[in-house]
């Protein structure tokens, strides 16, 4: 009698251990609380490049980097005291910018409160976002505009205005771009901000787009030139 039950526990955890390598979902590491360079010195260290030496960013470093751009503050560390919010700011409070990270194994997602990407989808999805594609930058980074997400009122009054309504999304992302470079920069990476992006229907699928999100930008990231 011992034997069923030995086997279905053997069944269960190797189903269990082939849920965890069939899942392609990334926990990132916490962001680093230094990096080496000031920010005078970050901001000297930026370089926009589109000539890169092929070369992955380390996983340590890529959180850092993501979380410079649209993380969670959370606690500070010495103090104690809270610092709740995201490390660039919203109009409204609500977080309707929305961050893929695609690489040449998939599209993910940007999940700052669970410190993960989410795969969304599997391949190289690069050249799809933009004919202009560096196919030597370790990453690309998308940046979308997520109307769902937004406060209701909010929402009702920018969408009076479809101007205005583009502009917070992209401001907001110019923020968190520039955080995401400098970042990148303290790490030895240059970066390059591109505007010339496919429609959205092209990828839609793909980067598994809502009904209500907008492409904005991308910015490609890579290894400079030694």
């Amino acid at each position: 009698m011992k034997y069923p039950v030995v086997f279905a526990l053997s069944l269960a955890s190797a189903l269990s251990l082939a849920g965890q390598v069939l899942a392609q979902d990334i926990k990132l590491d916490e962001p680093q609380a230094k990096v080496g360079l000031d920010l005078l010195d970050t901001i000297k260290a930026r370089v926009a490049m589109k000539t890169f030496v092929k070369r992955d960013i380390p996983l340590s470093d890529l959180s850092t980097i993501l979380w410079a751009g649209n993380g969670l503050k959370g606690v500070d560390a010495v103090s104690g005291a809270s610092t709740a919010g995201r490390t660039i700011p919203y109009s409204g409070g609500n977080d309707y910018m929305k961050v893929y990270v695609l690489t040449s194994e998939g599209v993910y997602l940007y999940v700052p409160e669970e410190r993960l990407l989410r795969q969304t989808s599997k391949g190289d999805a690069r050249a799809l976002v933009t004919p202009q594609n560096i196919e030597t930058a370790s990453l690309m980074i998308l940046f979308t505009f997520d109307a769902d997400t937004m406060e209701l009122l909010l929402k009702s009054f920018l969408s009076k205005f479809p101007t205005i309504y583009r502009d917070v999304g992209n401001s907001t992302a110019s923020f968190a771009a520039e955080n995401i470079m400098l970042a990148a920069a303290a790490f030895g990476l240059g970066s390059i901000v591109m505007y010339n992006i496919m429609p959205a229907a092209s990828f839609a699928q793909v980067v598994k787009l809502g009904s209500e999100e907008s492409p904005l930008f991308i910015v490609e990231l890579g290894y400079l030139e030694q």
